[in-house]
């Protein structure tokens, strides 16, 4: 269990440039780090293949890339990143 949670915080770092150390950029308030943590809920779960969910083929390609969200049944295919980007977004 501990080395899923560091795994996931190291991709956290990696894909949110705030969280990272060293970096160019800053975090101006909560809630714009709280929009790059939403960004990539959505991106990670929607659009990132995993390679841990793969499925096995009969075809020529060895295997289907799957998402968190297609293994989980919420979505049939990978969206791409102008789906999500244009996905519209409403208040809490």
């Amino acid at each position: 269990m501990t080395a899923y949670v560091e795994r996931f915080n190291l991709t956290l770092r990696q894909l949110v440039a705030p969280l990272s150390r060293r970096t160019w950029s800053i975090v101006c308030n909560q809630s714009s780090l709280g929009w790059h943590i939403e960004w990539l809920r959505a991106y990670y779960h929607f659009a990132r293949p995993h390679e841990s969910l793969r499925l096995p083929t009969a075809h020529r390609q060895r295997y289907r890339s799957r998402t968190p969200a297609m293994a989980a049944g919420l979505a049939h295919r990978r969206w791409r990143v102008s789906e999500l980007l244009l996905m519209p977004v409403y208040p809490a």
